[in-house]
């Protein structure tokens, strides 16, 4: 983890909690690039809000330019951006990567980190309310460097991503995806 400067933090999404467990392991506290509707929902909702300026709400319904900017801001001061690029939460195995999280880090000319989050779905699976204890692995992998901002580039960066992030998440005692 690069100890200065912006990179945007991509992890696999099986759970409630990663939005929670994922900052923890982090350095300093990140921003977050979160969809609209996490503001409403009990418990993710206070996380959102206590992170004030730096949660940063989503419309996926189309192209949202205004989160799109604040994200770049976010980034060019330095900021560890927190994006889940499969846009949701998986069920099990990973959903295909939106390509957003590495269009942000070409504009923005900063690294993807890859992380693999494994546990929170036993955790807190869907429809549940409370936690269960369970162990939680956070894996962090080696930084992707920014890639290029032509769509072959893009799709590259995020293919990269989404197999140091399963490769992270799969097997936790293998070494660090480099």
């Amino acid at each position: 983890m690069p100890p200065t400067g912006g990179a945007v933090v991509v992890s696999n999404h099986e759970s409630w909690l990663d939005p929670i467990i994922l900052p923890l392991a982090l350095p300093r506290k990140p921003a977050f690039l979160a969809m609209e509707e996490s503001w409403r929902l009990p418990g993710i909702g206070l996380v959102m809000r206590a992170y004030g300026p730096l949660a940063i709400p989503l419309d996926r319904t189309g192209v949202d330019a205004t989160a799109l900017k604040r994200a770049l801001r976010a980034l060019e001061a330095g900021a560890l951006l927190i994006v889940f690029p499969e846009g949701g939460i998986n069920r099990g195995e990973l959903r295909p990567f939106h390509r957003g999280a590495a269009m942000l880090a070409a504009r923005a000319k900063v690294p993807m980190i890859p992380v693999g989050i494994r546990g929170t779905a036993e955790a807190l699976p869907l429809g549940r309310i409370l936690p269960r204890r369970r162990p939680i692995t956070v894996r962090i992998g080696a930084p992707i460097p920014p890639p290029g901002r032509g769509r072959a580039e893009l799709a590259r960066a995020t293919e990269d991503a989404a197999e140091k992030i399963l490769a992270l998440r799969s097997d936790p005692a293998a070494p660090s995806a480099e």
